[in-house]
């Protein structure tokens, strides 16, 4: 048997969650933001939770960034760890509320230092850009360039908030048509017709989708969009109540597609907005952000309100897929002609916390060298499987080593191309034959026996002409008419024959048979062995009995026409058990038989 497999690991990433949030410098208090960013990894208001793989923050400052970093470890869950991505700051962003800054979970990203650039945008500061690699994957189309801005704050300030986005922009589309990007960030854009929000929306290789759709977000209706201020007192932050939306996350339409890394629909959220504070403090009276648990959305908005004046938004992406496939037992030898099958198995590995989080697996197997067909689909996500099966060649004999390649055409998808080896080898069918050196399926065999005795015989049948690109042959069944006759099978019939020709024993009995020849037809049902394609054949035999010579004297076992050691021999190979020996058919071999033996010694 050859089983071929592959040892695929899927990657750690599981599927992707990104959050931006202005931090406001540090503002408000630290146990609260650290809580919140807790809060954000835990956040399962979509029907699951996982770690925070890409954190973003708005009004960052050298002096600040230390205690955030300090922060994020803090929050992060068991088995996560958080790396700041590429850092760069000057002493006017710090004086104009500061600067953009990542974390990245390193057990599911890292960052492509290269792919890090400063873009001016006015106002002081500059946006920043980030290259993140999902970790396990080796496609290009498993990374996403990340963009952090923040934008000029307050009405009347539309162009320069303008100006600030189509510079964004113009990076993004430099990268070519088909970029995989994210624009994120606190914009301080108040409607959905400013210029800076239309920019993004605009077309181009860069071109933005939203989430929350491109429509209105003001007012009531929209309360559940908003992102600041959660409090209405200013207490050292921006106060006001919570009634704008600030902060956006924006894929370009590459990562909206629902391919390979792909926004999850209506997973953009505002963290802890229950969509019931318009122009409130997030935390008067109760929250519901999570419907089932009260106390824990109290506890979350208590936490957003002390922590910054805005609040986090959270989006949860998909991931490419990760194709594992396996190849089942392949008969090691098949008969020619044989109808016969190898079964590739494949399935998707991405290690996601809900099948939402994996984009689909598409599959296609194709064989050669030996295997033979085609068959594509969509594997399941494992444990689950989905099974392609291919033919093996059986036209021609000889040895084969096929393979299934089986690819993906899924975006981005790890282990799109896998080859599986196997082995097999077509025999020709076994020839039967009555003898070594001819085809013979009829025959005779001549036995001479003496009157009233039996007598053991070894009938040779043969594999004609067997080389290792035949079948060995089994026999199956042998039979005599009549089948109560004179000859009886007394051991099992041979199997397996190959060079060695197999023997068929049976015990010949001359009683009641007339002196002279008699001949007794025999049928044999022949199989090759146990293999695909096996198939069978029939071969008759004429066993032709000639009773001759003297009646038998008791204990002549071998006919020899004397009773000598070598009859003792066969009795005491008996002693003790019934036999040919048993001369006073009692049933069993023992002292008296030996007494009627020697009586007739000589």
């Amino acid at each position: 048997m050859v089983i071929a497999a592959t040892c695929v690991v899927a990657p750690a990433s599981g599927q992707l969650r990104v959050m931006n949030y202005n931090y406001a410098h540090l503002g408000g208090d630290s146990a609260s933001l650290q809580a919140v960013l807790a809060a954000a990894h835990a956040d399962n208001s979509e029907g699951w939770a996982k770690p925070v793989d890409i954190m973003l923050f708005q009004e960052v400052t050298n002096s600040t960034v230390g205690t955030l970093q300090t922060l994020v470890n803090g929050a992060a869950p068991a088995g996560s760890t958080y790396a700041r991505a590429t850092f760069t700051t000057s002493g006017g962003e710090d004086s104009a509320a500061g600067a953009q800054c990542a974390f990245y979970r390193i057990e599911t990203i890292s960052e492509t230092v290269s792919g890090h650039v400063d873009i001016a945008t006015g106002a002081s500061r500059n946006s920043d850009r980030w290259l993140f690699k999902l970790v396990g994957y080796s496609s290009t189309a498993a990374s996403v360039y990340v963009y952090s801005s923040h934008f000029k704050a307050s009405l009347g300030y539309e162009s320069d908030r303008e100006t600030g986005a189509l510079a964004v922009r113009a990076n993004a589309n430099a990268l070519g048509a088909g970029v995989r990007a994210i624009y994120v960030g606190d914009f301080n854009v108040y409607v959905n017709t400013e210029p800076a929000y239309l920019a993004f929306m605009a077309s181009g290789n860069g071109q933005a989708l939203d989430g929350l759709g491109t429509g209105s977000w003001a007012g009531t209706a929209n309360a559940w969009k908003h992102t600041q201020s959660p409090r209405l007192a200013s207490g050292g932050l921006v106060g006001g109540g919570l009634d704008d939306r600030f902060d956006h996350h924006l894929p370009t339409l590459q990562l909206g597609d629902g391919e390979g890394i792909s926004q999850i629909a209506n997973t953009h959220r505002s963290l802890g907005n229950d969509g019931n504070h318009y122009n409130l403090d997030i935390n008067n009276g109760n929250n519901t952000y999570f419907p089932a648990d009260r106390t824990r959305s109290n506890a979350l908005a208590d936490a957003l309100w002390a922590a910054s004046d805005h609040i986090p938004v959270i989006v949860d992406y998909q991931v490419p897929a990760v194709m594992g496939a396996t190849l089942g037992s392949v008969p090691p030898r098949i008969v020619q002609g044989a109808a016969a099958s190898a079964v590739v198995s494949i399935k998707n590995l991405a290690g996601v916390v809900t099948a939402l989080g994996a984009d689909e697996l598409d599959y296609s197997v194709t064989g050669s060298g030996g295997f033979a067909g085609t068959s594509s689909g969509i594997a399941p996500l494992a444990p689950a499987s989905a099974s392609a099966t291919l033919s093996l060649a059986s036209s021609t004999v000889g040895t084969f080593s096929p393979q299934a390649v089986v690819t993906s055409s899924s975006e981005g998808a790890q282990n799109a191309s896998i080859s599986l080896p196997g082995s097999f080898t077509v025999v020709a069918k076994s020839r039967p034959s009555w003898q070594a050196n001819a085809l013979a399926q009829t025959g005779t065999h001549s036995v001479s026996i003496n009157p009233a005795t039996t007598l053991d015989v070894d009938i040779p049948l043969f594999n004609y002409g067997w080389t290792n690109a035949q079948s060995k042959l089994d026999a199956d069944y042998f039979a005599t008419t009549p089948v109560a006759g004179p000859v009886q099978v007394i051991a099992p019939l041979p199997t397996l024959i190959a060079g060695t020709p197999g023997s068929i024993r049976v015990r010949v009995n001359s009683a009641g048979l007339p002196s002279g020849l008699t001949n007794v037809p025999a049928t044999l049902l022949t199989t090759d062995e146990n293999i695909p394609g096996e198939s069978d054949a029939t071969l008759t035999l004429t066993i032709a009995i000639t009773v001759a010579g003297p009646p038998p004297i008791t204990g002549d076992f071998n006919g020899d026409g004397a009773v000598n050691a070598s009859d003792l021999s066969v009795l005491l190979a008996q002693w003790g058990g019934p036999g040919q020996a048993d001369l006073n058919g009692s049933g069993t071999v023992d002292g008296l038989d030996l007494g009627m033996l020697l009586s007739n010694w000589g």
